[in-house]
């Protein structure tokens, strides 16, 4: 069951996005294509921040998630860890490209948590999307990261 929040990022999802440590998950980006369709990105944490308490992200600038997002703003992230699931429904909104990445503002419309209802019983997440990645590769990321983040 989902249950409306408001616009505002909740505090424990923010504190995530706000670690100098990101997260090593998941985060699915559902844009739409040109046919209508959901059409789905994973991004990491290492791919969002928040920039004066707005978020941000950068994906490949010549993706088709760029492409879907410059042509039709509207998007949902989702964020599924052991300890909370929310579903941000957003307009994305490209600022710049910087080392061929894609970089968009979103300006949040709603925010939904995600929970199981007592019908559900004692079904709960064990974990979030999970990837695994070099510690080389992962400094990289860190490091493009803090670099756009400084950018703008």
């Amino acid at each position: 069951m989902s249950k409306y929040l408001g616009t505002q990022l909740p505090q424990d999802l923010k504190a995530a996005l706000e670690s100098a440590s990101p997260r090593l998950n998941a985060v699915p980006l559902i844009s739409t294509d040109s046919r209508g369709f959901p059409h789905v990105a994973l991004i990491s944490y290492f791919e969002l921040f928040l920039r004066k308490g707005v978020l941000h992200f950068f994906i490949a600038s010549g993706s088709r998630s760029a492409a879907n997002l410059e042509r039709r703003p509207p998007s949902t992230l989702i964020f599924v860890q052991r300890d909370f699931v929310y579903y941000l429904k957003a307009r994305a909104g490209r600022l710049e490209v910087v080392q061929g990445q894609a970089l968009f503002r979103l300006l949040i419309e709603s925010v939904w948590e995600d929970f199981p209802t007592a019908e559900e019983g004692e079904a709960f997440l064990s974990s979030g999307i999970r990837f695994e990645s070099p510690e080389q590769h992962r400094q990289r990321r860190l490091k493009l990261r803090q670099s756009i983040m400084g950018a703008g």
